[in-house]
């Protein structure tokens, strides 16, 4: 599998906690003193600008901030810390099994005849369409498909996939019995979300070609990512008996983890969303969490300037559910693998923290499709906190002083997956991620936001991308940021 064919979306974590501390990066705040006098000593979770949410021996519990003080925080004992290879023993989040991509990463050198000043020339793929219609033979037919496969490529590495679902489908009306047609439109129709459409195009293929592997696969990770576990369990161990893969050895026994947890849930389904939860971690709360889902939906499309056509699976757990089948860190508060993971523990109501999951994990969503797979994660963790309603204003002067003392990794070191940081270095990652997107956002508007997003999807690089729409090098960006925090909160 490629690296480019990862939907990594990232964890949500709150990043306005207050664990960026100077000294001993590695405390947890245990002992929470009231304004009252009184003292609470536990393990806090979670806080954000309103409350703190700590665990004790009794249970979870959920504390307005304005009535602490001041919290101390005390040592992570060896057993508390979470295991550094307890993620790399899941499939990464978001990569499904899929066949190799023929398609080289974006911003490939090299350029085929039927291109021409950076478009797909359509009079040259008129000339293989009449070929084809003049003369059938099996020659004219290959330069067909091969001539569209090389413009489909292109389209794709140039940041629009969906026009090369287009020139694949075209293609197909005069050479429909081809399998390399069937199998390359499939495989982006999967990439691209289009799952039921995927479905359709393969189902019947898959009698025609029993001994093709890729079939199964890609009918396996359709089927999967829409939620009906049953069937892609049912055509990934087709396609393992036809071709072994770890890869998708770990995939299925992942989705029958899911099947397991799962068979008992609840499901319901709005226009966007197909939400399937555990009736007794919120009971009744289904239409609820939807609706809270789609008000996220409309803030989002109007900020992003997005509309997702597919619909957006989201299962919420119980907590413990959650850890067996995401096997994600101990810091990890909900997940967006192509599916919203969200974990609850007896939810009456959507509270004000779930609201703000919610969104952060949906806006990922968005990110995925808009910028196909290539926004560095703390452009993308940095946006979610933004939409989520985050800001650095509850870390302050703290803040500050992190980035005038070079406490905080750079934005190129933040450009990969943060699932593999330790627990100390998560809350510094984030924070520096929302800075980020608050200082473009504060000097350059959402419109550039949303700007640099689409432009992503082409290209992503995102030193180049900073250099040509921020006009300033990657290195520059990383002082700009610096000072505005400084301006904003430093003594």
């Amino acid at each position: 599998m490629q690296n480019d064919l990862r939907n990594m979306c990232g964890a949500w974590f709150i990043a306005t906690c207050t664990l960026l501390a100077a000294s001993s990066p590695a405390a947890l705040a245990d002992t929470i003193y009231l304004k009252n006098g009184h003292q609470l000593v536990g393990k806090i979770s979670r806080q954000d600008s309103r409350q703190i949410v700590y665990e004790s021996g009794d249970g979870e519990f959920t504390l307005p901030l304005s009535l602490v003080d001041h919290v101390e925080k005390g040592p992570i004992s060896s057993d508390e810390a979470p295991a550094q290879d307890q993620h790399e023993q899941a499939i990464p989040p978001g990569e499904l099994p899929l066949p190799p991509a023929d398609a080289a990463q974006p911003g490939a050198d090299s350029k085929p005849d039927n291109i021409t000043e950076d478009a797909v020339e359509p009079s040259r793929l008129q000339t293989f369409d009449n070929e084809v219609l003049r003369n059938p033979t099996a020659e004219n037919r290959r330069r067909l498909v091969l001539g569209y496969h090389d413009a489909a490529i292109y389209l794709t590495r140039h940041g629009d996939p969906e026009g090369a679902i287009e020139l694949y489908r075209h293609a197909m009306k005069f050479v429909p019995d081809d399998l390399a047609l069937t199998l390359s439109l499939s495989y982006l129709m999967v990439k691209q979300t289009h799952y039921a459409s995927a479905i359709e195009l393969l189902l019947p293929e898959e009698n025609q070609h029993p001994k093709s592997p890729d079939i199964p696969l890609l009918l396996g990770s359709a089927y999967y990512s829409s939620e009906n576990l049953n069937r892609a369990i049912e055509e990934w161990k087709k396609a393992l008996a036809l071709q072994d893969s770890k890869p998708l050895r770990d995939a299925l026994a992942k989705a029958e983890t899911e099947m397991e947890t799962a068979s008992s849930y609840e499901e319901i389904q709005s226009i966007h969303f197909l939400l399937r939860y555990d009736g007794a971690a919120a009971k009744g709360m289904g239409s609820k969490i939807l609706d809270t889902l789609e008000t996220a939906f409309r803030d989002l499309q109007l900020d992003l300037d997005y509309y997702p056509q597919e619909t957006i699976v989201v299962i919420v757990y119980s907590r413990a559910a959650f850890r067996d089948v995401t096997r994600s860190p101990n810091w990890v508060g909900a997940l967006n693998d192509g599916k919203i993971r969200v974990p609850v523990s007896g939810l009456t109501d959507v509270t004000p923290e779930l609201t703000r999951m919610l969104k952060h994990e949906l806006t990922h969503s968005f990110v995925h499709l808009i910028a196909l797979d290539h926004c560095p994660v703390w452009f993308n963790e940095g946006l979610a906190q933004l939409e989520e309603g985050a800001t650095t204003a509850t870390l302050g002067s703290q803040l500050a002083r992190q980035f005038s003392d070079g406490q905080l990794p750079s934005f190129k070191d933040l450009e990969a997956s943060f699932m593999s940081l330790k627990r100390e270095e998560v809350a510094p990652a984030y924070a520096k991620s929302l800075a980020g997107l608050e200082f473009i956002r504060d000097n350059y508007g959402m419109v550039e936001i949303r700007q640099m997003l689409k432009e992503m999807a082409a290209n992503p690089q995102i030193g180049s991308l900073i250099e040509s729409d921020l006009r300033m090098p990657y290195s520059d960006f990383e002082t700009a940021v610096a000072s505005y925090i400084e301006k904003k909160y430093g003594s």
